[in-house]
């Protein structure tokens, strides 16, 4: 038999969703401060993220990408409204709303910076799966736009297209 949600108990049940999202906001916290090893630890080997236009496939692609921005932006991503709507013994869906406040002055950051409206706010439906150290690991963020504050916010990765 299968464990899913509807024969899980209600320990296991909570067990998944509290490790989860545990993954999810320990995701957001690294890239937060740079901490790139520590949000790399959140995703599977094999992880698919559309960041920016550009479809970033695996630890290595996304840790690359996320290398290059501006060493003086100070970013605070903040995960609302979580849910698991699907949760199994090996795999979970979880659905958000992801808010990300941007500040970046050209010079190094000192806190606080001023405050400004936020930089854009999306839904997201992640993917997790259970790995075999029993760490459950971000698989893919599918990343829905909802408001957009910001001009630059369209597509600030991808290559501009040549006319």
């Amino acid at each position: 038999m299968t464990l899913t949600i509807e024969n899980m108990n209600a320990s296991e049940a909570h067990a998944c969703l509290i490790a989860c999202q545990q993954s999810v906001v320990l995701f957001y916290h690294a890239l937060d401060r740079s901490d790139f090893p520590s949000a790399m630890a959140q995703i599977s080997p094999n992880c698919l993220w559309e960041r920016g236009g550009v479809l970033l496939r695996g630890a290595r692609q996304i840790e690359d990408s996320l290398r290059k921005r501006s060493a003086t932006q100070v970013a605070r991503h903040i995960v609302n409204n979580f849910a698991l709507v699907r949760q199994e013994a090996q795999s979970a869906t979880a659905i958000y709303t992801l808010g990300l406040h941007l500040y970046d002055d050209g010079s190094p950051p000192v806190l606080p910076v001023p405050g400004s409206l936020p930089f854009l706010l999306v839904d997201v439906t992640c993917e997790l799966k259970l790995e075999p150290d029993h760490g459950w690991r971000i698989e893919k963020l599918d990343i829905q736009r909802t408001f957009s504050y910001s001009r630059e916010v369209i597509h600030p990765l991808a290559t501009p297209k040549q006319d």
